[in-house]
């Protein structure tokens, strides 16, 4: 996942980013945050591209069908260096609050692979791939589940409780904290990072609250990187701060922005998609008796939530190198882009009654929530099977499982992380 764009994170993203021509913007309004999938199917009919404004106030092109989706995925002119327009857009100093916020992440996650375009991006993705292998991921199955039977257990004996809270939340960033070598007594500290990397500034105090916690988490993972430098274990960031690429050794910067992203890149989109799939379950009581019936359709319910509800919304994040034409539309260069997974998730030239959730669904068509060739997400696996571990364990533990509240009293929140702030559950 792309992660220094303001948007990506709902703040209040650069005014300027667009270049000024004279183009039809639709706005999306509040409602788009609770429910998106009606504005997405009526953009996706009417064209393949619109100039759009978000509920943020940002402006930004965003694609809609699959196979254009597929193609901008895979275009070197839209780049993943969204820094690059940042610099240009930047208000006189001082900075407000919200700008340093901007700012600060870009800075701190610029060096990030994700953040970056080839020959860099090749250089960094080399040495974490292997951290994620599928061998590697699923010898992590017993202890995913052993957490998992923990977290639940702390709550066992309640008739209700928000999954999110007792669940999502946690697991991910246990398993973060596990694979970089984060002591427990400082995981507190990388789940506040990454909640505020992944949430959204109401006002200035929020936002300085917010540089604060990414200035800790740089000075902790600067002081953990000089301890494994001299005394390097068997966690990842040892691999990393002792690996070379291409015969170089990564930089401090290097390796604080990986951290950056595999913070962000693991927590935020299993934790929400933890939730999403939980709830799509539970509105769906066909599919969940189906998947009750027959466990062994658990990984394609996987899927199937990720392609119906998957965490990145509207999409994925581009900057644009020079002017890009598709379907008769021209992005001009120096704008910023969305590649609207959503979107193209639904898309109904590729899927047969696309807002349809159906456990058992082919795979006809492969779903893009995890994006698409050079920078699909490395962590894929690993985030499909936490949330496989925790709907086999909800399943298996709570038989009368269902929500505690209506579902039209859910709120979802703000940003390009799409989940629910709350999943109340009831299992008595």
């Amino acid at each position: 996942m792309t992660t220094t764009d303001a948007e990506d994170h709902g703040r209040t993203a650069p005014p300027g980013t667009c270049p000024h021509h004279q183009v039809d913007t639709r706005a999306l309004t509040a409602d788009f945050t609770q429910d998106p999938y009606p504005t997405l199917d009526a953009l996706r009919a009417e064209g393949p591209v619109h100039h759009v404004r978000l509920p943020s106030g940002a402006e930004r092109w965003l694609i809609t069908r699959y196979d254009d989706v597929v193609a901008a995925l895979a275009d070197p002119r839209l780049s993943n260096e969204l820094a690059r327009g940042l610099q240009q857009a930047l208000p006189p100093e001082p900075l407000p609050p919200r700008w340093q916020v901007t700012l600060r992440t870009s800075r701190l996650l610029g060096r990030a692979m994700a953040n970056l375009d080839p020959p860099d991006h090749d250089r960094l993705r080399k040495l974490v791939v292997r951290a994620f292998s599928a061998k590697r991921v699923e010898s992590l199955r017993p202890r995913i589940q052993q957490a998992t039977d923990a977290l639940f257990d702390a709550v066992a004996d309640r008739p209700e409780f928000d999954l999110i809270t007792a669940v999502a939340n946690r697991l991910p960033i246990t398993m973060i904290c596990e694979l970089l070598g984060v002591p427990d007594s400082d995981a507190e500290l990388f789940r506040t990072a990454a909640s505020v990397l992944g949430g959204f500034q109401a006002d200035d105090e929020a936002a300085l609250r917010t540089v604060a916690a990414l200035d800790a988490f740089d000075a902790y993972v600067r002081k953990l990187i000089a301890t494994r430098r001299t005394a390097p274990g068997t966690d990842l960031l040892s691999e990393l701060v002792t690996a070379t690429a291409d015969g170089t050794a990564l930089t401090d910067d290097e390796l604080v922005s990986m951290a950056g992203l595999l913070l962000f890149g693991g927590y935020e989109p299993s934790a929400q998609l933890i939730g999403n799939a939980l709830l799509a379950l539970l509105q769906h009581p066909d599919q969940l008796a189906a998947l009750r019936a027959d466990p062994a359709l658990l990984p394609g319910a996987v899927e199937e939530a990720i392609r119906y509800d998957g965490p990145v919304n509207p999409g994925l994040s581009r900057y644009a190198l020079e002017d890009v034409e598709i379907g008769g539309t021209t992005i001009p260069k120096g704008s910023y882009v969305i590649v609207g997974v959503a979107a193209a998730n639904r898309d109904p030239a590729h899927w047969p009654a696309p807002d349809r959730f159906d456990v058992t669904r082919g795979a006809s068509t492969r779903h893009l929530g995890f994006g698409h060739g050079l920078h699909y997400c490395v962590g894929a696996r690993l985030a499909a099977l936490e949330v496989e571990t925790v709907l086999a364990t909800a399943l298996r533990r709570f038989p009368r499982l269902r929500l505690g509240i209506p579902a039209d009293r859910l709120r979802h929140r703000d940003g390009s992380v799409r989940g629910v702030h709350e999943l109340p559950l009831r299992v008595d």
